[in-house]
């Protein structure tokens, strides 16, 4: 371990790391150093429960009923935009555009400079569900609805594209990658892969379980990594669906998976930040926090950073021994 830092509060967001500065939300928005932990800046009432994301020298985070943007030198507002609802999630920064999503029914999209509306779109129904933040590739912007349909959008206007129904309840934030969109069950063990041009179904993978997939999908190569409430995260054939390997642990798997350099990194609800062979699962190392890691790490500079229900952000390296081969 590099070093810790407490952040005021429970770690709830993947972590956003940048110009050798981690960003993450703990009891607000927190600025800390990436190579020793020192906290550089931190907004105690912005953010509080989505993932941060910068974009220039400005710093987006949703929480309690309010989108902000943050100067990323000092952490003062730029400008906040009221909501009814709270948001979970991370907001999406493109083209001078915010696009993000809360516990309501709408996709909103507005300036990133002002924080003005550009449009909304209304895309799911109400009830309950987890959220599912929407990813944006090759001029179409997707989200994957509460009441299981995944939805393309136009990101400049809001016109839809196409909506395909995935059936499923709460599907996850969908991974986009080479063409394809894959999205997990939120409330099943099952996978599907759509084209991400049309929707059209390419497979569908029924895991031999019981739990739910509440992370997004991690890929390397033609493998697809997905953790589940099972206890297990899954290598799937990216291809094709088909189940390659299973690796269990001692709580369920809400930390979406990250793969980077042979090995995939993710949290579980045991209190560990785990680090597998991305060939075939073997077990690298794993690394105990005070609690349980339920938000997604991030590799950088071969260091991993994590948050941890324990209140704390973790750089760990991401090699036990720097320079040295791996197991």
């Amino acid at each position: 371990m590099r070093w810790r830092v407490h952040v005021g509060g429970l770690v709830r967001s993947a972590p956003y790391v940048t110009d050798g500065t981690v960003y993450v939300t703990g009891r607000g928005v927190w600025a800390v150093d990436a190579a020793d932990g020192s906290v550089r800046w931190t907004n105690a009432d912005a953010g509080g429960t989505g993932s941060p994301t910068v974009a220039g020298d400005t710093v987006y985070a949703a929480g309690w009923r309010e989108l902000f943007a943050l100067d990323a030198a000092d952490g003062r507002p730029r400008w906040r935009r009221r909501m009814r609802w709270i948001s979970r999630s991370r907001p999406l920064v493109a083209n001078g555009l915010v696009h993000y999503i809360n516990a309501g029914r709408y996709l909103r999209t507005v300036d990133a400079a002002t924080g003005r509306r550009r449009w909304r779109a209304k895309y799911q129904g109400r009830g309950w569900g987890t959220e599912s933040a929407p990813v944006l590739a090759d001029g179409i912007l997707y989200a994957a609805s509460k009441d299981g349909i995944v939805w393309a959008f136009d990101p400049a206007t809001g016109e839809v594209r196409w909506k395909v129904p995935v059936y499923s309840q709460s599907p996850a934030t969908p991974l986009l990658h080479d063409g394809t969109l894959y999205v997990g069950n939120g409330l099943g063990p099952s996978v599907r892969a759509l084209d991400a041009a049309t929707g059209a179904l390419r497979w569908h993978m029924m895991l031999d379980s019981l739990g739910s997939i509440w992370t997004t999908p991690a890929i390397s190569g033609n493998t697809l990594y997905v953790g589940c409430q099972d206890h297990r995260l899954w290598a799937l054939n990216a291809t094709t669906g088909a189940i390659r390997w299973r690796v269990s642990t001692d709580g369920p798997i809400g930390s979406s998976p990250v793969v980077a350099d042979g090995t995939v990194y993710f949290g579980s609800d045991d209190g560990h930040l785990w680090a597998i062979s991305a060939e075939n699962g073997r077990l690298r190392w794993k690394v105990r926090t005070g609690g349980p890691v339920m938000s997604s790490p991030v590799v950088a500079d071969g260091v991993v950073y994590v948050g941890s229900r324990d209140g704390y952000l973790y750089a760990i390296e991401a090699s036990p021994a720097p320079g040295g081969p791996l197991p």
